[in-house]
């Protein structure tokens, strides 16, 4: 007969059974704590893009400048402003036309006559007034004796000797003479072999010969010119008529030729009318050129 087991022995096997479990619970705890714990598989480190060579931002293309067309300077492309010389011949015989003249403060030059009986006392004037003055030297005119140049005058007919001691009295009388222009001289300017010793006289004494231009054949400039004097030759007769109306269209051609040709020199006398003409001209003339004396617009030697 098979014993009966007792309930100790049961509960002993149920323990051990229970150990066994917990044993095997546990173990498989411990592996499962393993796994998960463990070091898994790392994700990937994100890799920094290697930093590109930085590179100078391209310059932009410069636009080209449009060429166009030199420009030329305003003040070149303006002409020049002519230079105008004003002369007033048949000075000397009173102080009174003298004074008048001064007191247009316009730097004319005075051309004097060597025997006129203020002749002295005018160039001295005009001197102190700042005025260039000059020896207005009579010389034979064609039609002589029915027209007569005065005192003084060089004729044709003289020996050398004669001419160069009439042109030496004559610039003794005429204090301050900077040049000297012929008095009528028509005639006597034709010939060059009379010309030649009375300019070379001058070129000794430094001084400039304005051909009046009484002839159309005048040889004074030429001759002056091939001698070496400071030289020029007149383009303008204010008043050969002497009204205003005549002067005023007068003093039109002489801004015309001026600006034509860069500078002009007038001659004028000393008349009421055209001293009244210089009066009212003066401030045009002062716009449209440059005033100056004779010997400034002169051709060099």
């Amino acid at each position: 007969m098979t014993p009966r087991k007792t309930p100790s022995r049961r509960s002993s096997r149920r323990r051990r059974a229970l150990w066994a479990l917990g044993a095997a619970v546990v173990s498989l705890a411990f592996l499962l704590g393993l796994w998960w714990g463990g070091p898994g598989p790392q994700p990937p480190v994100p890799q920094r893009p290697t930093p590109k060579a930085v590179q100078a931002p391209k310059a932009k293309p410069t636009a080209q400048p449009v060429k166009q067309a030199p420009q030329q300077d305003a003040t070149a492309s303006r002409p020049p402003i002519p230079r105008i010389a004003l002369i007033i011949d048949d000075m000397g015989h009173g102080l009174a036309p003298a004074t008048r003249l001064a007191a247009l403060n316009l730097p004319l030059t005075l051309s004097i006559l060597p025997h006129a009986a203020q002749a002295e006392a005018v160039a001295r004037l005009a001197r102190s007034n700042n005025l260039e003055v000059m020896l207005h030297l009579p010389m034979e005119p064609r039609g002589y004796p029915g027209r007569d140049p005065g005192p003084g005058a060089l004729l044709c007919g003289m020996p050398r000797d004669v001419l160069l001691a009439t042109l030496r009295d004559n610039l003794a009388r005429v204090p301050h003479a900077a040049g000297v222009n012929s008095h009528m001289g028509s005639e006597f300017s034709l010939r060059p072999e009379l010309l030649e010793p009375v300019l070379l006289e001058l070129k000794k004494r430094d001084l400039f010969y304005l051909d009046s231009f009484t002839s159309p054949d005048s040889q004074g400039l030429a001759t002056a010119r091939r001698l070496g004097l400071r030289t020029g030759r007149r383009d303008v007769f204010l008043d050969h008529q002497v009204s205003r109306e005549a002067i005023d269209r007068q003093m039109e051609r002489l801004l015309n030729l001026a600006r034509k040709r860069g500078r002009a020199v007038a001659i004028g006398h000393p008349h009421p009318e055209t001293i009244k003409a210089l009066q009212y001209w003066a401030p045009r003339l002062r716009r449209q050129a440059t005033l100056v004396k004779v010997s400034e617009i002169l051709d060099a030697p």
